[in-house]
C-alpha cells in the first residue's frame, strides 16, 4: 500500500491547532473572571442564589473549555509527531532502495 502523505501540510496544520489552541486559551483566560466573579445584585436569597448559579455555570464551562484545549493541544502534537514519523520513514525507505 502506498502512502502518498505530505509531511509540511501535516506540519501546517499542527502549526494552526496550536495558534488556535493558544489563541482560545487566552480568551478563556480573560473571561474567567466574568464567567465566575458574578457578585449578587441584591442581598436576597434570590439573588445570592442566581450568582452561584451563574458562577458554576461559568466554573463549567472553563473545566469544558480547558478539556477542549488539551484535546487540541493533543492532537496538535500527534499531527506533529506523524509528520516526523513520516520524514523519518521515507529518509529510512530511501537510502533502503539506493543500497
Amino acid at each position: 500500500m502506498v502512502l502518498n502523505v505530505s509531511a509540511a501540510a501535516i506540519g501546517v496544520s499542527a502549526a494552526a491547532e496550536f495558534g488556535i489552541s493558544t489563541q482560545m486559551g487566552a480568551i478563556t483566560a480573560v473571561a474567567t473572571e466574568a464567567l465566575i466573579g458574578v457578585m449578587p445584585m441584591g442581598a436576597d436569597l434570590d439573588s445570592v442564589q442566581f450568582a452561584a448559579v451563574l458562577n458554576a455555570v461559568g466554573a463549567s464551562y472553563i473545566g469544558i473549555a480547558i478539556e477542549h484545549l488539551t484535546n487540541r493541544g493533543l492532537f496538535a502534537e500527534a499531527q506533529s509527531l506523524a509528520a516526523a514519523t513520516y520524514v523519518a520513514t521515507d529518509v529510512v525507505n530511501n537510502t533502503a532502495l539506493s543500497l
